[in-house]
């Protein structure tokens, strides 16, 4: 190999060496980028699992209060048909009086 071959090979690898060098101060980069992507997902991923386990917990406790009302309403059902049957049992007692009357005096019975 002569001289000036041996020259232009030293030179072609000192340029490959600078671009492998470009290469790996590029792949560090994007390496700690990625790092810190993977950090700030990791993150994510465990705020919106707190956020799931409130949101669990809500929902829970919106079903108890659901069952809560259902027991009211149910109560309130029978409270207000009780009314109703008072209601209809005074107007009864009210009526059979009149009508007792009515039936004896217009029609003899």
């Amino acid at each position: 190999m002569s001289t000036v071959e041996l020259k232009q090979f030293i030179e072609s690898t000192a340029i490959s060496q600078r671009e492998t060098d470009r290469i790996v101060k590029e792949t560090a980069l994007q390496m700690k980028e990625t790092d810190r992507k993977m950090k700030e997902t990791d993150r994510i991923v465990k705020e919106t699992a707190l956020q799931m386990k409130e949101t669990d917990r809500k929902m829970q406790e919106t079903a108890l209060q659901m069952k809560e009302t259902d027991r009211k309403l149910k109560e309130l059902g029978k409270q207000i048909g009780g009314l109703g049957n008072k209601f209809g049992a005074f107007a009864e007692g009210l009526a059979f009086s009149s009508i007792e009357r009515i039936l004896r005096a217009d029609f003899g019975m």
